[in-house]
C-alpha cells in the first residue's frame, strides 16, 4: 500500500525579500516539526521551508501551512495551487488563530491554538474523509508536546529553536502571545527540554519562550532549576531567550544564566517614555520605571551576558522630536543590540481591535495588505503625524542608531562591560542582522 505524503510549508513574506537575508538569525519552524512528530509513522513527510528555498509545487495526499500575519498572503497563494489539484490544504499558526474566518475561505481546514491537542484528529478525519473546516485546540495546563522532527529542517539553520514554557498573562496591547497561547503561564517537563536540548546538533539555542523567567516567585524558581539541571547534565550550549526587565533583580538567577549558556537576552523596553509604555500597557516597566533600564543592563552585562532591547516607533504619542529621542536614548542607555520595530496592529491584539474601530488602519484590503504588516513601515494613520513624515522620522532615527560607527563604538564598550569574546557575536547580530534589516527593507517597500 502506498504511503501517504504530508506537506509541510513554511511560506516567506515575499514583499521585502531583503528581511531574509541572515541565515544565523533565521528561526526554525519549530511548529511544523511539532506537527511531523504527531503524525503516524505510516506517513511520509516533506517540509518545503521558504526560509531558505523558494517553494516548487510537491506532490502531497495533504498539506499543512503555518504562518504569521506577514506571510499570510503568501500561504494562501500556495493553499490555492493545492486546493485546484484537489489536494487538502490545513492550515494553522498564530495568524489563522486569529482570523479563522478569513482562512477558511482559503484553506479547506484551519486548526485555531496549539496543534498538540487536535492533530491526531485532524489526521484520523483526513483518513475518513470527514475533514471538518474547524479544529480548536484547547489550552492544556501543562505542555505535552513530543520532540519536534528537527531532521525535517534545513541545515543551514545556525540557531536552534526549543521552548520551555507558554503563555503570558500581561496581555501587552501589540502582542497577541496572551490570545493565542493564554494568559496562564504554562511549564512544559524540565526533562523533555533537556532530552531535547541534548539532541539538538546545533551548538546555539534561541529558547522561544516569550519569557524565560516568568512573571512570579513559582516560575522564576522554575528558570533557576532548568538552569541548574543543564548544568548538572553537563550541556555544552550557547543560549538566547527573552525575558522581562525583572531578569536583573536576581544576582543568583543571573549567575546561573550565565553558567547554563546565556550570552544574550531580549528585553522588550519599547520606549523609554511613560506615555508610550502607558499605550503599550507595560506595567512592569511603568512600576520599575523608565529610569532603572541602565541599571538593568549593567546588572545583567556584569554576568557576562548582553542584552537586545526592543523598541518600538510610531506610537501615539509619539512626535518627532521623542522620536529623535528614541534614538538619543539608544545611543546612551547602554544596551548591546536593539531591535527596532514600527507599531503594527495584528489581529487578536487590543491595538488591531482598537485602531480598525477607530477606522485608522492604512492598509485594509485583506488579505492582500496582511504582508505590509512586518514591522517595517507605517500601518497606523498617526493622530498627529502625516505618514510620509512619521516615516521619514522613523528612518531617520534608524539610520542613526544603526550606523556603523555607532554599531562599531557600542560593541566596544559590550566588550568591556561583557568581558567576554561573545561581545564580537553581538557585533554580528547589529551587524549584519538588525542594520541589514533596516537597510534591505527599503529594497522593495511596495510603496
Amino acid at each position: 500500500m502506498k504511503r501517504k505524503t504530508l506537506l509541510l510549508i513554511n511560506p516567506a513574506n515575499q514583499l521585502r525579500p531583503g528581511f531574509h537575508i541572515n541565515r544565523a538569525t533565521r528561526n526554525q519552524p519549530l511548529s511544523l516539526g511539532i506537527i511531523a512528530a504527531l503524525t503516524p509513522d505510516d506517513w511520509k513527510i516533506k517540509l518545503i521551508d521558504e526560509n531558505f528555498r523558494t517553494f516548487r509545487y510537491y506532490e502531497a495526499d495533504l498539506v499543512g501551512i503555518t504562518a504569521f500575519t506577514s506571510s499570510a498572503p503568501r500561504a494562501y497563494e500556495i493553499a490555492a495551487l493545492y486546493r485546484e489539484k484537489g489536494v487538502p490544504v490545513v492550515m494553522g499558526g498564530i495568524h489563522a488563530s486569529m482570523v479563522p474566518e478569513e482562512a477558511m475561505k482559503y484553506v479547506d481546514s484551519v486548526v485555531q491554538g496549539e496543534a498538540e491537542g487536535v492533530w491526531h484528529q485532524v489526521i484520523d478525519d483526513f483518513e475518513k474523509s470527514m475533514l471538518k473546516s474547524h479544529y480548536r485546540s484547547p489550552i492544556a495546563p501543562v505542555i505535552d508536546q513530543p520532540k519536534p522532527r528537527r531532521d525535517l529542517f534545513h541545515p543551514g539553520y545556525v540557531c536552534a529553536g526549543i521552548q520551555t514554557t507558554r503563555g503570558c498573562p500581561m496581555n501587552c496591547s501589540f502582542c497577541s502571545v496572551s490570545a493565542f497561547n493564554g494568559r496562564h503561564y504554562r511549564f512544559r517537563p524540565i526533562d523533555d527540554v533537556l532530552d531535547e536540548l541534548e539532541e539538538t546538533p546545533q551548538k546555539f539555542v534561541f529558547f522561544i519562550d516569550d519569557n524565560i523567567i516568568g512573571y512570579n516567585e513559582e516560575s522564576k524558581e522554575r528558570a533557576k532549576e532548568l538552569f541548574r539541571a543543564i548544568l548538572r547534565r553537563g550541556i555544552k550550549k550557547i543560549w538566547l531567550s527573552q525575558s522581562s526587565i525583572n531578569f536583573a533583580d536576581d544576582p543568583e538567577l543571573l549567575k546561573l544564566a550565565h553558567q547554563s549558556g546565556c550570552r544574550m537576552i531580549f528585553l522588550g523596553i519599547e520606549s523609554e517614555n511613560d506615555d508610550q509604555l502607558k499605550e503599550a500597557n507595560k506595567k512592569l516597566n511603568l512600576k520599575q520605571g523608565v529610569n532603572s533600564y541602565e541599571r538593568v543592563f549593567k546588572n545583567i552585562q556584569r554576568q557576562g551576558i548582553g542584552v537586545i532591547a526592543g523598541l518600538i516607533f510610531g506610537w501615539d504619542t509619539d512626535t518627532k522630536e521623542s522620536i529623535r529621542q528614541r534614538a538619543r536614548f539608544a545611543l546612551r542607555c547602554g544596551a548591546d543590540s536593539f531591535q527596532t520595530s514600527v507599531l503594527t496592529p495584528l489581529p487578536g491584539t487590543q491595538l488591531f481591535d482598537r485602531i480598525k474601530a477607530e477606522n485608522r488602519l492604512i492598509h485594509n484590503n485583506f488579505p492582500e495588505d496582511w504582508n505590509r504588516y512586518d514591522y517595517y513601515e507605517p500601518t497606523i494613520l498617526h493622530p498627529v503625524l502625516e505618514t510620509q513624515a512619521l516615516d521619514a522620522e522613523i528612518r531617520k532615527a534608524l539610520r542613526k542608531v544603526f550606523s556603523p560607527w555607532a554599531i562599531l563604538i557600542n560593541n566596544i564598550k559590550t566588550l568591556f562591560r561583557t568581558r567576554d569574546l561573545w561581545a564580537f557575536w553581538i557585533l554580528s547580530l547589529n551587524y549584519w542582522h538588525y542594520r541589514n534589516i533596516f537597510l534591505n527593507g527599503r529594497e522593495n517597500p511596495g510603496s
